[in-house]
């Protein structure tokens, strides 16, 4: 299990300091498997959205969420904070590998003693017993994901993204298959518990598999200080941003109960399924190759505000899909008795896009290495964020999902205008990118929403066609023909050649 002295040097040529040649080879297929192994997850969460809903109820998601809440922060205690510290360092050794490794598992073990010994007071918060063994058993996913973090972001350093891709489906497909086979037989929401407990169970068991590396003894001559004031600051501001993303299920599960906040979380998650399918995977890609370039602008700057231009553009269309058809999104894929659901989600529709372009300046904070100011920032929309949920929750679950994109929209503007000044890359540059993809969206949304009222719609599946069908063509030619936006289209050519091209040099 543990690596000697003999060893240290062979590792360090194989995961500690990788070879950077072909570097945007690497990035764009690195980025297409990660976007590949997204799409076919969300195939995999779509089948299995659809079953459990149909086998259990709105009351049974609900209470899982009151737990995941505070559960899934504790959960990533380590991984978002030492994986980037990994990454973007320039140098690392087996010491200071060996001593994050042992620190967070430390962390994570005495946050599940802690997670259990307080959950009667979760259950005291949200008037729920049934909270109480949920959270105690949630607790044991806090280990699992110690276990596997640095092996995890050593595979990243790699840009070996396709065995990160390997590993997201088998747990997805093994976990899917345990959380219906057990609602199926009656466990009710503990079918929802083991489908997450599964997942981190056997991610941990992937990444030992996949990488060779292997932790040594704690050591006193590891400097680690820089890493570990990266991490916590870099955790620090996910915890904020975590906290910013979940504070509207915590007030809403606190004052209207399980069943409104199962409709919410349904909606919820299918709304963060395609943001998801292109943030997580471009973002750890975009993460990879902005840090290994950070001291060469121009090539900086114009990775950024490509991939920016990119899924503003893919975005945007998702963005328009989802506010023109989650009503019908809901009652196909779940059912008539989430119809509440439907209304939600179309409520979050236009927030898809924005939170898409809103994720990126985060790259640039962590790629140049100040966590710090990064934390700052999101200490305060943070809290601007809070105020405008609590105007939102006024106006029911679908009020509060309007007040998520709305905020988004008020924070990206300054949000960029500090990462601008912190990358040297002009405000006006990134807005050239951008205004074009929102006022399409505005106009795909507005004309699609006028033009279905004035045709027959028989049944949901047709509606759901006619809608979709009436955003598509609105929205690409305009895109593409009025505002010129076919270099997005080339872009996407283009990558598609250098992912499937087995030999191309690094331009």
């Amino acid at each position: 299990m543990w690596r000697n002295s003999h060893d240290i040097s062979k590792i360090d040529e194989i995961w500690f300091n990788p070879p950077t040649g072909q570097l945007k080879e690497k990035a764009i297929k690195s980025g297409g498997l990660m976007v590949s192994s997204r799409f076919i997850g969300a195939l995999i969460q779509f089948i299995s959205a659809v079953i459990l809903a149909r086998l259990l109820t709105p009351r049974d998601f609900g209470l899982v969420a009151m737990v995941t809440v505070f559960s899934l922060l504790f959960y990533n205690v380590g991984f978002n904070g030492f994986v980037e510290a990994i990454i973007q360092s320039k140098k690392i050794n087996q010491a200071q590998v060996s001593n994050l490794f042992w620190i967070g598992l430390v962390i994570s073990a005495s946050l599940a003693i802690i997670f259990v010994a307080f959950s009667p007071l979760l259950g005291a918060f949200y008037k729920e017993k049934a909270v109480v063994p949920i959270a105690k058993v949630m607790a044991v996913g806090f280990i699992f994901s110690a276990l596997s973090t640095e092996h995890l972001a050593l595979i990243m350093r790699r840009i070996e993204f396709h065995k990160i891709m390997v590993n997201e489906i088998i747990s997805g497909i093994i976990s899917t298959i345990i959380a219906i086979l057990m609602a199926w037989k009656g466990f009710g929401y503990w079918a929802i518990v083991g489908r997450q407990l599964s997942v981190s169970a056997i991610t941990c068991l992937c990444a030992w598999l996949q990488c060779g590396w292997r932790p040594s003894l704690p050591s006193k001559n590891a400097s680690i200080k820089p890493m570990l004031k990266y991490a916590i600051n870099t955790f620090g501001n996910f915890s904020i941003n975590y906290f910013a993303r979940n504070i509207d299920k915590t007030i809403l599960g606190w004052k209207l109960g399980s069943i409104e906040l199962g409709g919410y979380d349904r909606a919820y998650r299918l709304f963060v399924l395609p943001v998801n399918q292109l943030v997580d995977p471009i973002s750890s890609v975009a993460l990879s190759t902005l840090s290994k370039v950070q001291d060469d602008p121009k090539t900086y700057q114009s990775y950024y505000l490509k991939s920016l231009s990119l899924i503003s553009f893919l975005g945007m269309y998702l963005s328009a899909i989802i506010t023109i058809t989650g009503k019908e999104i809901i009652y196909i894929l779940l059912g008539p008795k989430w119809h509440e659901a439907g209304l939600i989600l179309q409520a979050f529709g236009p927030a898809v896009g924005i939170i898409l372009i809103y994720q990126t300046i985060s790259w640039i904070f962590l790629s140049r290495g100040k966590p710090d100011l990064l934390l700052k920032w999101t200490l305060i929309s943070t809290l601007i964020m809070t105020a405008i949920y609590f105007i939102g929750i006024k106006y029911g679950a679908p009020g509060l999902a309007l007040s998520y994109g709305l905020s988004l929209y008020l924070l990206t503007i300054p949000g960029l205008f500090l990462a601008s000044r912190l990358s040297g890359i002009k405000l006006r540059d990134i807005w050239k990118n951008l205004w074009k993809n929102l006022f399409t969206f505005l106009f795909s949304s507005l004309i699609s929403f006028l033009l279905a009222k004035s045709f027959d719609q028989p049944t949901i599946l047709f509606r759901f066609i006619l809608k979709l069908m009436l955003v598509t063509f609105t929205y690409f030619p305009v895109a593409i023909f009025i505002f010129n936006e076919k270099a997005q289209v080339k872009y996407l050519i283009d990558i598609a050649n250098v992912f499937f091209k087995k030999k191309r040099q690094d331009t």
